[in-house]
């Protein structure tokens, strides 16, 4: 079941702000629940609106994602103009934001009632950027969970060129839960 909008003193969300989980229903599939929570394909203004959403929503395609043997998720981005930065590579803080979007839909494929269905905040955000990446050239950006317990994530990201696969840009991403607790009844 998917979880509600939530609204509330919940950790790390502003207050009034409605926060929707990942879609946790078994008949849907794992591509499904990725695009589902970040409302790809969503006509809800709240779900698509904020830092960064044109570039999520719009620029991001979805390759894959698997729940085995850990949740992953793989995305391909094209650098365009707006991403770039005076020397004509992609921002580092496009890339940071990039990677933290792409490494937090990696939970969604292991996702379950009150086990990262919201999808969680973020701790730490350490990227590595390895080599610039220009105007025009694409990219997968592959996330896998290293590890997620029940209040603690640790995510990996790699950023590689597609053409041969060279590694642009690591991350690793820390994030915390905010899950509600779930009745045991």
């Amino acid at each position: 079941m998917a979880p509600q909008g939530r609204t509330g003193s919940i950790p790390g969300v502003a207050d009034g702000h409605v926060v929707r989980g990942i879609p946790t229903e078994s008949d849907m599939s794992l591509e499904d629940r990725v695009l589902a929570l970040a409302g790809f394909g969503s006509s809800d203004e709240e779900t698509t609106k904020g830092w960064a959403s044109s570039v999520i929503s719009k620029q991001l395609t979805l390759v894959s994602a698997s729940a085995e043997p850990n949740g992953t998720s793989t995305f391909s981005f094209t650098v365009q103009e707006d991403h770039c930065n005076r020397l004509g590579n992609l921002h580092g803080g496009c890339t940071a934001t990039i990677f933290d979007f792409c490494t937090t839909t990696a939970l969604a494929p292991i996702a379950r009632p009150g086990f990262w269905a919201y999808a969680g905040v973020s701790r730490t955000l350490a990227v590595t950027y390895l080599r610039p990446i220009p105007l025009g050239e694409e990219i997968l950006i592959e996330s896998t969970v290293v590890h997620a317990g029940k209040r603690l994530a640790s995510i990996k990201g790699v950023m590689k060129r597609k053409s041969d696969g060279a590694v642009m840009a690591t991350c690793e991403h820390g994030k915390v839960s905010i899950d509600p607790e779930v009745s045991k009844i």
